[in-house]
């Protein structure tokens, strides 16, 4: 009978995959009563997890379950019918890249720290590229971080000549830690985890002078080492990154301002639109909250809501939010 061992799953492509097992890496195989026994997909295995299984042929690895995870990266893929893609498990530390240059938004970094909050890991901005800006422009860029986090989440800057971004990073690439890098397509995350790994090895292109973006080709999830026995997760650039109906707490970390204001409105089901008693709104009245980013809020927040609705139950839900909000409700007796 052959040996049950644990293993890092350490690659995946679709069907493919790689496992490190007493720090050798095997192509690996999943078993198919594991297929079998899974409800979706995201309950197959993905990088970062431990895995359980066999060794069979001398260097192949098949799989046969994973262990419970202690964090988990998901995102809403509204191409695909709804579905939900799980991008990596057992991540401590998210880095969320985002560069000095057109390619920076509020609102997609809003998405990315939703995301973050949700898996369980913690967050952590990398404003890229600041070489290309001037020290006024990089401090718009982080204001506007700060705008975005109440300066609850660490940042770090980096350019293309930074010549020691180990020292940048070095706190959170302990020995078994896992982190992943998150972003944009060509916001430089090959870049930086080329600089961070043992043997830089990942696929990365120069900068087009005309927009400031790199091009970009990580198709594929992969970890790779670095020195101090950490594992960097790098992951495809995301042009989308839609909410998922687990993602609603999270909305309230990322938007403290407006969950605390929240809880002072008349109503407890209080939709921030025309309700009497809505502090929310008398907050954005007096100034001391822009409409906008209650806008942003409501996106999110609906976007998750629907996350898991058909077509038509989504058209349901958006008559029943209108027919809510255009209600008079009772005003109450002093």
């Amino acid at each position: 009978m052959q040996t049950q061992q644990t293993a890092f799953l350490i690659f995946q492509s679709q069907d493919h995959y790689k496992v490190l097992l007493n720090h050798q890496e095997l192509t690996a195989t999943i078993s198919g009563r594991y297929r079998h026994l899974a409800e979706s997909t995201n309950d197959l295995p993905v990088v970062g997890d431990q895995v359980t299984g066999v060794i069979y042929d001398t260097d192949y690895f098949q799989i046969q379950g994973h262990h419970p995870r202690h964090t988990l990266i998901q995102r809403h893929n509204s191409n695909k019918q709804q579905r939900i893609q799980t991008l990596a498990a057992n991540v401590a530390t998210i880095f969320i890249v985002t560069s000095a240059n057109q390619e920076f938004s509020e609102a997609r970094l809003q998405r990315y720290l939703t995301m973050a909050w949700d898996s369980g890991a913690t967050p952590v901005i990398v404003l890229s590229k600041t070489d290309l800006v001037s020290h006024s422009e990089l401090t718009t860029f982080l204001d506007a971080i700060a705008r975005v986090t109440f300066d609850s989440v660490p940042v770090i800057t980096t350019d293309q000549t930074t010549s020691n971004v180990v020292a940048a990073f070095k706190s959170y690439l302990i020995a078994d830690q896992w982190v992943t890098f998150v972003g944009s397509s060509g916001v430089g995350k090959s870049t930086l985890i080329n600089q961070l790994i043992k043997e830089p090895s990942i696929l990365t292109s120069g900068i087009r002078a005309d927009d400031d973006k790199g091009r970009h080709t990580t198709t594929n999830r992969q970890a790779y080492q670095t020195a101090s026995g950490a594992f960097i997760v790098d992951t495809p650039g995301m042009r989308e990154l839609g909410m998922t109906s687990s993602m609603s707490k999270a909305l309230k970390t990322v938007f403290t301002d407006i969950e605390t204001l929240a809880q002072d409105c008349r109503f407890k089901d209080c939709q921030h639109q025309s309700e009497p008693g809505c502090a929310v709104r008398a907050a954005i009245d007096a100034g001391s909250l822009m409409p906008e980013r209650l806008a942003d809020f409501n996106k999110l927040a609906i976007e998750a809501d629907y996350s898991q609705l058909s077509a038509r139950e989504v058209e349901q839900a958006k008559v029943k939010r209108l027919m809510g909000s255009l209600k008079t409700r009772p005003t109450k007796q002093n």
